[in-house]
């Protein structure tokens, strides 16, 4: 619909041709090689051809003033020879034989009075005149005229005035006199066109070398560039190097390119792991759907009926887990401080739910679940966390399952703070009287998947997900050998996150579920 008063664009009209700027559309579509190259030549040609006129036309210059100033000295000799005798006449006085001598010789003169009278050299035999150009040679001075000789041979003339003396009165001038002398220019003329041939041959020769160096720094400068392309086709192709191809981005590659090149990598890596979460997201999902439905089934496996609020309250669970992992998803909980915004948490009431779960998850191995709560000195409120319960529920869910699993006899949870007044942080400290970890075991633990004993059910993905979860409120999972739990050897996983708010000071409280 069009509005009345408001022009409309054609979405199909170049936007450059909109502005009258079609050329330069035309060129930013042009090659970055074609694009460099004229850079580069264009000025080059430019300088080089206003060069080559101005040197050709001193040079031209210095050889037609040479040449005008033999024309006037031979012009100064002849008239000296002229004389004007008492009746008027113009005549030449008697004198070796020269230049002028010769018939045709190419040199020649030719006098004319203010009365017409005329006289001329020796060299002109039968001939009048010469026919005489207007226009002078280029960069020739303004005396000089092209001229014709009597074989049909170039000529340059120079016209001047002199005075001859008078005839029985040496030293007295005579009328003036209008003077022309002729001399051949051939070899003038030739050695002018020599020295265009060699200007140009040389400009030739300038402007080759420079495109063959303006060529040979387009293929230096632009292979970095070149590289960075095979790298990221082979990034791309199906059976590509793969996560090599990122390393290799770190090779240096200059000063100028080298930002370039570290933002590619960083690209790189910030899409490889954006995908590699994305896959986390889907399968943290199905661990966490799992612990519901295995409470469900171990339930269903007790009784012979379920309760349906239990059901009910498992399948909201569920769906919230659903619902948490999709937002997650959505929007990059990892690289965002997910409590920046969260309500405060009871952290001993949520720890309290977590093991009821847990005690019913685990009823066959009849273990004994505690809570112990080391609160701050300062105050008697409860521990209170700035978070996603859900993501607190997950950390204390995984933790806690991974203890029941390999448990002998108990799981104890300690619930603590740390930090200065400023930045305080939550621990979340579960032990167990199980086997421990070698340490070996220690150093490879918490990465997704590994799984130490395939007897045990589980998928290797509980420890991988607290710790994933810490770091996205800036903490941090720790794994050791139980020292809590005198005489035993078992395993000691210790979260901190930071978000923590009015640490209570209730003492050391030991509560059993």
């Amino acid at each position: 619909m069009t509005v009345p008063g408001h022009p409309q664009h054609d979405a199909a009209q170049p936007l450059a041709a909109q502005g009258g700027g079609a050329w330069a559309l035309t060129v930013a579509r042009w090659p970055m090689a074609t694009r460099i190259a004229l850079l580069a030549l264009v000025p080059m040609l430019l300088l080089v051809g206003a060069g080559g006129l101005w040197l050709r036309a001193q040079m031209h210059q210095s050889l037609l003033g040479s040449f005008e100033q033999v024309l006037r000295e031979k012009a100064q000799r002849v008239s000296a020879r002229l004389q004007v005798d008492g009746q008027g006449a113009l005549r030449e006085a008697s004198g070796a034989a020269d230049e002028f001598s010769a018939i045709y010789a190419g040199w020649y003169w030719r006098a004319v009075t203010a009365e017409g009278a005329v006289l001329r050299s020796r060299s002109l035999w039968d001939m009048d005149n010469l026919p005489t150009e207007p226009p002078p040679p280029a960069h020739a001075p303004a005396g000089l005229r092209r001229a014709t000789g009597p074989m049909q041979e170039p000529l340059l003339a120079l016209t001047q005035p002199v005075a001859p003396g008078a005839t029985g009165a040496p030293g007295q001038p005579g009328a003036q006199v209008s003077l022309t002398v002729y001399a051949p220019a051939a070899q003038l003329l030739a050695s002018m066109r020599q020295i265009d041939r060699t200007l140009l041959s040389a400009g030739l020769v300038l402007m080759l070398l420079t495109g063959g160096l303006a060529w040979l720094q387009v293929r230096i400068g632009l292979a970095p560039l070149r590289r960075l392309e095979a790298l990221l086709a082979a990034l791309r192709a199906p059976h590509g190097a793969g996560p090599d191809v990122a390393q290799h981005l770190a090779t240096p590659t200059g000063r100028d390119l080298q930002p370039l090149q570290n933002e590619l990598a960083g690209l790189l890596a910030h899409n490889a792991h954006v995908v590699a979460r994305a896959r986390a997201h889907a399968v943290d999902l199905n661990h966490a759907l799992k612990k519901p439905l295995a409470l469900l089934s171990a339930q269903a496996s007790a009784q012979p009926q379920v309760a349906s609020a239990e059901v009910q309250h498992q399948v909201d669970a569920m769906a919230q887990l659903v619902d948490r992992y999709q937002a997650r998803t959505l929007s990059d909980a990892l690289h965002a401080h997910p409590g920046a915004t969260g309500q405060a948490v009871d952290v001993r009431d949520c720890a309290l739910q977590v093991l009821r779960m847990m005690e019913r998850l685990h009823a066959a191995q009849e273990l004994d679940w505690s809570l112990v709560e080391n609160a701050a000195p300062a105050g008697t409120a409860p521990l209170r966390w700035r978070g996603e319960r859900a993501d607190l529920e997950e950390v204390l869910g995984n933790l806690l399952d991974n203890a029941g699993k390999w448990a002998a006899s108990r799981v104890r949870l300690t619930l603590s703070a740390s930090g200065d007044a400023g930045r305080q942080r939550l621990c979340v400290d579960v032990e167990d009287d199980g086997p421990g970890m070698t340490p070996e075991q220690l150093q490879s633990a918490g990465q997704r998947g590994v799984r130490f004993d395939e007897t045990v059910q589980g998928s290797g993905l509980g420890l991988a997900i607290a710790s994933q979860i810490a770091q996205a409120y800036g903490g941090q999972l720790q794994l050791r050998k139980s020292e809590g739990l005198e005489g035993l050897k078992g395993l000691g996983a210790q979260v901190q996150m930071e978000g923590l708010l009015l640490p209570a000071a209730r003492g050391g409280r030991d509560a059993a579920v």
